[in-house]
This record gives structure tokens, C-alpha cells and sequence, in this order.
């Protein structure tokens, strides 16, 4: 794990204790009060000669067919017992799903395609959809790219929300000036491991990944005209701050600038874990916290 993430961990953990502790004693309350109303109530109704609820009583019961009341949100203190501390701290599937939704579906899809065509991005498009399926999958206003603003190519398409495909200037610019630099010349081809995937976060059933909603793409190894080809499971140099060979230069360049150059939130590699050992995945998601 790396410093910055467990530092936020150890604090975000001090503060979960501290608010199950603080949860702990509050229910503890309440079910004392409870406990006191309900034998209050039950001596009350000992000395009633009527076993019929009283008038207030008999309009809050549930009509047949009625609606149902909404379940209540569960308690920091109760998400932390059923799932532990990250599941506690952090919203749901639903609503983080929801919010990732609504992040892309809010962009006016014909402008966005407008936008992207101004870019010289090859590609076509794929019918908007109002909202997800059953699954909490689709893609709101989706493109299909076969060639990116500088000339790449991307060997498969990127099936993405146009939302991202509009950061693919800012991406590409970044991939080129690297590979001018240390290959010597600019890349052609992108070799890709996915975008549009209906699933969840690998080894974490309780969030959506953003491939789910065409708001990341894996990008595995980058070609240059004369066939130089960096690939990121061969060539990417694990822990070294300055790699023996050029291909491993690059790749590093890459990976450290897209972070801050590339217009998108996360770009993941082999420094992050075994699952990113063999690509770069680059979205556009909001963060899983507030």
C-alpha cells in the first residue's frame, strides 16, 4: 500500500472507531428508553378493560395493498458490524452507482459528439441511453473510437462515453511527447484490454467498475511506425525511479504525467497492484468518497 493511502487509511479508521464507539452508547441509550416506553406501555394497556388500540393507534396500522415505508438507513455502527470498516465509511452500491450514472448522463450528449469530432478523433456513435440496465450497466452517450485526435490507432476499438473520449487530446499529447523523447518517434498503434465491461470492481462486489459504464479504458502496449512496441507486462520496470531502457522510460513518463497531464481521476499500473500488472487503466470516475 502506498504512504499517502495508509495514512488516510490509519485516519479515516480513528474516526470510524471513534464514531462506532460514539453509535455504541447512543444505541445503548435509546434501547434503554425503549426498553423503560415499552413496559410503560405494556401497564397500560394491563389496566385498559378494551383490548382495541386507541384511535391514534388504529390510523397509523397498515392497510391491506397499502404502500410500503421506505427501510431506514442503516447506522455507521451497523454497516461496520455487517461489512467492516471500509463498507462503513463509504455509501452504498446503489448510491455510489447513481452518482457515477449521473456524473456522465448530465453531459449533453449531441454537444460532446460535436466537441469530439472537432478533435479529429475517428468514430462513431452508439444510441444514448436515459438510464442503466437491470445490472446498473450501459453507457449514457456512447462513442466507438478507432483512431484518437494525433493518428493512433486503438487495436480494439474503445467503446466509451464520449464524456472520456473528449480527454483522449490531453491523453494522446501526453503518449507522444513521451515517445518522441525516448523511442524517437510517435506512436501509431495502442494495443487495448477493454473499455465497456458490465461488471463490478475486481475483489470488490460492493462497487461498480467504471468500465460498467464506458467510463475507462486498459491501454497494454504502444507501437511506433518503424515497430518498436513498449509493452507495459514486459517492459515496465517495477520499482526503479529511473529505468535501464528506453521502452521502460517511456512507460514510466507516461504513467507518472497522465496522472496530473491527462485529464482523467485515476490512471492505475503495475505499481498499483497485481490486477494492473499487464496495462494502464485510465477513467473519469468520481471518487467512491465525500
Amino acid at each position: 500500500m502506498r504512504p499517502w493511502a495508509l495514512c488516510a487509511w490509519l485516519s479515516v479508521s480513528v474516526a470510524a472507531a471513534a464514531a462506532v464507539g460514539a453509535g455504541g452508547d447512543a444505541l445503548a441509550q435509546a434501547a434503554g428508553a425503549s426498553k423503560s416506553a415499552s413496559a410503560s406501555a405494556s401497564a397500560s394497556a394491563s389496566a385498559s378493560p378494551s383490548n382495541s388500540p386507541p384511535a391514534a393507534e388504529k390510523k397509523a396500522e397498515k392497510k391491506p395493498g397499502g404502500p410500503t415505508a421506505p427501510a431506514k438507513p442503516l447506522t455507521v455502527k451497523e454497516r461496520f458490524q455487517r461489512w467492516g470498516l471500509h463498507a462503513a465509511l463509504a455509501e452504498s452500491k446503489a448510491d455510489h452507482a447513481k452518482r457515477q450514472w449521473e456524473n456522465l448522463s448530465s453531459v449533453d450528449g449531441a454537444q460532446c459528439r460535436e466537441d469530439l469530432k472537432k478533435t479529429g478523433a475517428v468514430f462513431r456513435s452508439v444510441p444514448d441511453r436515459n438510464k442503466p440496465d437491470q445490472n446498473g450497466c450501459g453507457i449514457p452517450h456512447g462513442v466507438i473510437v478507432t483512431k484518437g485526435p494525433t493518428g493512433i490507432t486503438y487495436a480494439g476499438p474503445l467503446l466509451i462515453d464520449c464524456s472520456l473520449a473528449l480527454a483522449l487530446p490531453a491523453v494522446e499529447k501526453v503518449i507522444q511527447e513521451e515517445a518522441v523523447k525516448h523511442l524517437g518517434e510517435p506512436i501509431t498503434r495502442v494495443t487495448t484490454l477493454g473499455s465497456y465491461s458490465c461488471r463490478n470492481i475486481r475483489g470488490w462486489r460492493e462497487r461498480i467498475s467504471q468500465h460498467a459504464i464506458g467510463n475507462a479504458m486498459d491501454m497494454a502496449a504502444f507501437s511506433t511506425k518503424r515497430g518498436q512496441k513498449a509493452s507495459v507486462m514486459r517492459d515496465y520496470e517495477m520499482g526503479v525511479e529511473a529505468p535501464l531502457t528506453a521502452r521502460g522510460r517511456f512507460l514510466r513518463a507516461i504513467y507518472s504525467r497522465l496522472w496530473s497531464e491527462g485529464g482523467v481521476t485515476r490512471v492505475l499500473g503495475p505499481e498499483w497492484d497485481a490486477a494492473h500488472r499487464d496495462h494502464f487503466h485510465l477513467d473519469r470516475g468520481l471518487r467512491s468518497w465525500r
